[in-house]
């Protein structure tokens, strides 16, 4: 079985290393876009962690009753039964993380290759390296891919308030923001999913000490800790460029760097973002792996998945989620199914979110730890993602079908488990 060996500092050092990846280095150039002065681009960004929050405090009485391995499928399971966890399990293990992992591991790629690197026609072999590379200091022990993680995340931190600090010691005189140049709305799907990776602790559930206080200690300061980072970087960027941008996928990043740095810009923010890359890529890769185990529990996927090594991890679900990574890899279509499946992963997490109001429902209170003015955390929560999942449905309805499709093409696999089950197998 897995053991408590993960204190409460190195679960909000996971929560905050899932969060904070490559998009903060792009999106306030697009929220700076859909905004008409500093107040609402901050107010933006102030949104988001307020969304992320209220997400956190209501899964923290949910992992606080239920601290175990798989996170929100074990929530689900036990507030609406096996189907719908399993379908929420199928589209976490295979595009939430194993898809995520390969995605970033060719941007990760793609950002190396741009530091100078002899890498140019790599990309494929650097991201499976990635992969592979991380999966086996996992495969060493829960305690070295903690650490690992945990470097990467303080590093990454670090360089980001870095070029904040320099970005603004750097900075003209504070020039007026120019008219907004795309509608407003055009800015809330970026932020809500800058702020992805708020749950990351629960699915260690079973790994965790003290359970009842880290559970909700991660989730809450390591939200409360992002959206502080998140609005000094924003402020910083508004200080240096007025939310003018240079083009480009790292367009924040690079006009913060180019008027402080000069000609070093473009090296800079290469390594800074292949370095936040490689901290949320070693945190998916330490909690990915215990959706496979917590499946395997309930013989939702083969009893092999569910095994544990010597060394006290679930190896084999480590070599599953490392295998449909390298998979995507090889294929170079994650993007595409990234897109298909928005649209499920906001709903699910959503239903998540909204087992609170089961559980309490059934009559089962706080078990030491309870929400702040319930029912409006996870009322907001479970609002907001409505809101989020139509929005989606109406401005990528065909994406949507095919996500749709993806969600349903899981189903085999649960009739042939359910029969495994019956049949004894």
């Amino acid at each position: 079985m897995l053991e408590r060996k993960l204190s409460g500092w190195q679960a909000t050092l996971l929560v905050v290393g899932a969060m904070v990846g490559s998009g903060i280095l792009a999106t306030p150039a697009i929220v700076a876009a859909s905004s008409s002065s500093t107040t609402m681009v901050m107010l933006f960004w102030l949104g988001g962690g307020f969304y992320a929050m209220m997400g956190a405090l209501s899964q923290a009485e949910l992992a606080v009753r239920y601290p175990e391995a798989g996170g929100d499928y074990v929530f689900l399971r036990e507030a609406f039964g096996k189907l719908t966890a399993f379908l929420s399990g199928w589209v976490s293990l295979t595009v939430g993380f194993a898809g995520a992992i390969a995605g970033l591991a060719l941007t990760c790629a793609h950002y190396l290759e741009r530091t100078g690197l002899p890498l140019e026609g790599f990309d494929t072999l650097v991201a499976a390296l990635i992969i592979v590379a991380l999966t086996a200091v996992n495969l060493l022990g829960v305690e070295k891919g903690s650490a690992t993680q945990a470097v990467l995340t303080v590093g990454k931190v670090i360089g980001l308030l870095l070029l904040a600090l320099v970005a603004w010691y750097g900075a003209g005189p504070v020039r007026t923001m120019a008219p907004p140049s795309a509608p407003i709305w055009a800015a809330l799907l970026p932020v809500i999913f800058t702020y992805s990776g708020w749950n990351d602790s629960i699915y260690l559930g079973s790994e965790i000490v003290r359970p009842r206080r880290n559970l909700p200690l991660s989730l809450i300061a390591g939200t409360a800790a992002v959206t502080l980072l998140y609005l000094i970087f924003n402020f910083a960027y508004l200080r240096v460029t007025a939310g003018t941008s240079a083009d480009g996928d790292l367009a924040a990043a690079s006009s913060m760097a180019e008027r402080t740095l000069g000609g070093q810009a473009g090296l800079a923010v290469s390594i800074l973002a292949a370095l936040m890359l490689l901290g949320t890529i070693a945190a998916l890769v330490v909690s990915g792996p215990r959706i496979a185990w917590a499946m395997a529990q309930d013989r939702a996927l083969p009893k092999w998945f569910g095994k544990v090594s010597r060394r006290g991890v679930p190896a084999p679900s480590l070599y599953l989620q490392a295998a449909i990574a390298l998979f995507f890899v090889q294929i170079g279509t994650v993007g595409q199914i990234f897109s298909w499946v928005g649209f499920a992963i906001v709903v699910f997490s959503g239903l998540a979110t909204a087992c609170v109001f089961v559980e309490r429902a059934r009559g089962h209170g706080p078990e030491g730890y309870r929400i702040p003015l319930y029912p409006l955390p996870p009322l907001i929560y479970v609002l907001g993602s409505i809101a989020i999942a139509v929005t989606v449905l109406i401005s990528n309805p065909w994406d949507t079908a095919w996500g749709i499709v993806f969600i349903v093409a899981g189903l085999p696999i649960y009739w042939l488990s359910r029969y495994r089950r019956r049949s004894g197998g």
